[in-house]
């Protein structure tokens, strides 16, 4: 009976051990049940949340990073190589391209869902910091620093996009004011949609998830609660990151083929931007979405893509 107890004591701290390594490395988050952490099901369907402690936590969230990341599918910023990696349904005839920077990117998560279910597959097109934009003299949003390789590299892979022709392309298509709060759609845009519409493109044109900025510094909610914040605390006004209306809306008349989703009350309630919603951490710094919340909004993304696309 001693050596039982042995066993299993070695094999229950075996166990344990390999739970926290795999919640180290953000593996378990993609496991979560979703009647526990609904994250922006909450808002969307206003289901129930149970009372539990939020995932990631703000030890696990540095670790929680989409597939494309962890795939080197990514140019990183010095990089100019457009890296085409294949999600979803890899197989289906029907192609979204992902395109632009990591607020593209970050879409990725529900996309590949998407893709998988309802048989699509998604090629990314994808420069860290860099969203599609006619601007000559780019900058690095934060730190305003010059970045010309963005330029280069969107010049290449805008011709590529073309080339590829695929069935639609999926890019952001806001940016936060620099000069004043809330977000607008920036006049070097124009350029891409004009370019995507002369070759008869669609866009499902993202209205970009709100950057977090307190005192003018980057806020990220997950610092704000590991010092003892919590979700409203560490949440920011809604007025402060989002204007009213998606201005994307005002260019859709101009350009037929540009399909605005925003996901803006997936992430916000009408008053505030929570650090957690549905015990899901949002963030995973100031401004890029958790994989694992983004999961959560994979169903409202669908629906939006769906009457959009009319695939499913």
């Amino acid at each position: 009976m001693a050596l039982l107890g042995v066993a299993l004591t070695a094999t229950s701290f075996t166990w344990r051990e390999h739970v926290i390594v795999q919640r180290a490395a953000g593996k378990e988050l993609s496991g979560l049940s979703s009647r526990d952490y609904p994250g922006a099901r909450a808002l969307i369907d206003h289901v129930r949340v149970p009372k539990l402690r939020m995932r990631p936590t703000v030890l696990e969230v540095r670790h929680d990073l989409p597939t494309s990341t962890k795939d080197g599918c990514i140019s990183d910023f010095v990089n100019p190589a457009i890296i085409n990696c294949t999600y979803g349904d890899v197989d289906a005839p029907r192609t979204i391209a992902l395109a632009g920077g990591s607020h593209a990117e970050h879409w990725l998560t529900a996309l590949d869902l998407l893709g998988r279910m309802h048989h699509f597959k998604v090629v990314t097109y994808l420069k860290m910091g860099c969203p599609l934009s006619t601007e000559e003299v780019p900058l690095i949003m934060g730190n305003n620093a010059p970045y010309p390789q963005c330029h280069q590299w969107v010049q290449a892979a805008m011709a590529k996009l073309v080339a590829d022709h695929p069935d639609y392309v999926f890019t952001t298509s806001t940016r936060p004011w620099n000069i004043k709060p809330g977000d607008v759609m920036p006049a070097t845009y124009v350029g891409i949609w004009q370019t995507f519409a002369d070759n008869n493109i669609p866009v499902l044109a993202m209205r970009d998830t709100p950057w977090l900025v307190k005192d003018g510094q980057p806020f990220i909610p997950a610092d704000c609660l590991a010092k003892g914040g919590n979700p409203q605390s560490c949440g920011i006004a809604r007025s402060k990151v989002l204007v009213d209306r998606n201005p994307t809306l005002d260019f859709v008349a101009r350009f037929p083929l540009l399909k605005p989703l925003d996901m803006s009350d997936a992430i916000c309630r009408t008053d505030t931007c929570r650090a957690v919603e549905g015990n899901v951490l949002v963030y995973r710094d100031s401004h890029h979405l958790t994989p694992t919340y983004m999961r959560t909004m994979t169903s409202e993304l669908g629906r939006q893509i769906a009457a959009n696309t009319d695939w499913w």
